[in-house]
């Protein structure tokens, strides 16, 4: 009887939009908690800006590989993310904003900063994407820009987001197989890599079946 009955009363917050408060909860508690228990200076700001980074790759890998996922396996995990990949998305511009705001901490108050205008605009182009993708996800904003408005942004931004990650990270695999970190930083950062090529080959994968049906279903 305490099973049946608690279960609902969980779900909304592990499904939409309870789904994002809970995650930019545990985020923003998680922020606080780093501070609290290192104090405020350069090194806790960044740490933030890593665990940050690493929760964003992590959010936009659920919804990079949700419908793909779908498509190629159907199952309860993947029928899970692509139902709230719109959830997972926002919170993946949740983290990046903390992303953003710490990088802006470390640059105005720790580190002189000197601009590189590929980089800037690169990394200003994939920030700006990612919160017009984030406030982007509601039924009102479809309706507002038009169905193939939104999914021309968003499918855009997704690819873009996914060239950021995969470049930025490539520079810590590089030091990861140069043998200048860790053995714990370069299993991470190998697996992050690993694991966005993964995300794109198989978004490949699952394009090239889906064009294949298509054809065999006109001939």
């Amino acid at each position: 009887m305490t099973t049946a009955t608690s279960s609902p009363a969980r779900a909304p917050a592990r499904t939409g939009w309870g789904l994002t408060l809970r995650i930019a909860a545990l985020l923003t508690l998680g922020s606080i908690a780093l501070f609290v228990a290192n104090g405020v200076g350069e090194e806790s700001v960044r740490v933030w800006i890593r665990a940050t980074a690493r929760a964003s790759v992590a959010l936009f890998l659920m919804t990079f590989v949700a419908r793909p996922l779908h498509q190629l396996a159907h199952g309860g995990v993947s029928s899970w993310l692509l139902a709230n990949r719109r959830y997972l998305g926002a919170s993946a511009a949740y983290a990046q904003l903390l992303h953003g705001l710490a990088l802006v901490w470390l640059f105005t108050s720790f580190v002189s900063y000197e601009p590189d205008l590929t980089g800037l605009i690169g990394g200003g182009l994939g920030f700006a994407l990612y919160f017009a993708m984030g406030l982007t996800s509601t039924d009102a904003a479809v309706a507002a820009l038009g169905k193939r408005a939104w999914k021309a942004l968003h499918t855009a931004g997704a690819y873009w987001i996914w060239v950021i990650f995969a470049v930025t990270n490539w520079g810590n695999v590089e030091l990861a197989l140069a043998g200048k970190l860790g053995p714990a930083h370069q299993v991470l950062y190998v697996g992050i890599q690993v694991a966005l090529l993964g995300a794109l080959a198989l978004r490949i994968v699952a394009r090239l079946r889906g064009r294949r049906a298509e054809e065999f279903s006109r001939a």
